[in-house]
């Protein structure tokens, strides 16, 4: 593994586990799915400046189911449980 490649690695290890502090930290604020919602927003707008910057262009008519029930059972169902999860454990 090159020296770039491990230091991706861990840059994106850092983003991911310190998403799940922070999702701790506002769970009791927002509720459940207000924090699920808000890191799902902020995911999706790295996402689309990223796409738009390597110039990629989304198929939206074409694929809008797929990436609708891609979304809902990879993503808002998962991070919905985690955000439920912060609030119940001590």
């Amino acid at each position: 593994m090159k020296p770039k490649q491990l230091l991706l690695l861990i840059l994106l290890s850092a983003i991911w586990g310190g998403s799940f502090i922070f999702m701790r930290i506002l769970a009791p604020v927002f509720g459940a799915t207000g924090t699920a919602c808000l890191r799902l927003l902020i995911a999706s707008f790295f996402l689309l400046g990223y796409y738009q910057v390597i110039r990629y262009k989304i198929q939206w008519k074409r694929d809008y189911k797929f990436l609708c029930m891609i979304g809902v059972i990879n993503s808002a169902i998962p991070f919905y449980c985690y955000s439920w999860v912060s609030l119940c454990i001590p």
